[in-house]
């Protein structure tokens, strides 16, 4: 499933930026739609690898932050090929994505899903609070997650 579409980029990011990490020859004018659409799927494959272990895919309904996600990791990947400015900031708002879906692949994140994927809603006014390990900090490997109790 792709989670955005070249309008959500073209959205997103100076057109001029676009049209030049999109086309090798520096005359056109105009958004490669076929690049950018590839850097889109390429993307949001790299997201679901990062889902695979937690919903079924493909989602249903995906959240939107999946779309900006997505666009950034696109971007990062077509900045890395030809690099126009500063690598810096491409390469910030990627780390950002990958870390944000490390928190969801690791359960610590939700992306508020319906039941039909796995993952229900949080509690209206739930507080969530870890408990156990010493003053050092270190918390000790959960015992029970979703997963483990799946099916009780």
């Amino acid at each position: 499933m792709v989670y955005a579409q070249p309008s959500d980029m073209i959205a997103r990011y100076p057109n001029r930026d676009l049209v030049q990490l999109t086309n090798e020859d520096p005359t056109q004018t105009a958004v490669n739609q076929t690049v950018l659409q590839q850097a889109l799927a390429d993307a949001s494959a790299e997201i679901d690898g990062y889902l695979e272990s937690r919903f079924t895919l493909p989602l249903s309904d995906p959240p939107a932050v999946l779309a900006r996600l997505a666009c950034d990791i696109a971007m990062y990947r077509l900045q890395a090929l030809r690099p126009l400015h500063d690598l810096a900031e491409a390469r910030q708002r990627y780390e950002d994505a990958c870390a944000l879906l490390m928190h969801v692949a690791d359960g610590s994140l939700t992306l508020g899903l319906a039941v039909d994927n796995q993952e229900p809603a949080e509690a209206a006014g739930a507080v969530v609070t870890q408990a156990g390990g010493d003053r050092s900090g270190v918390l000790p490997q959960r015992m029970f997650s979703r997963g483990s109790l799946k099916g009780f």
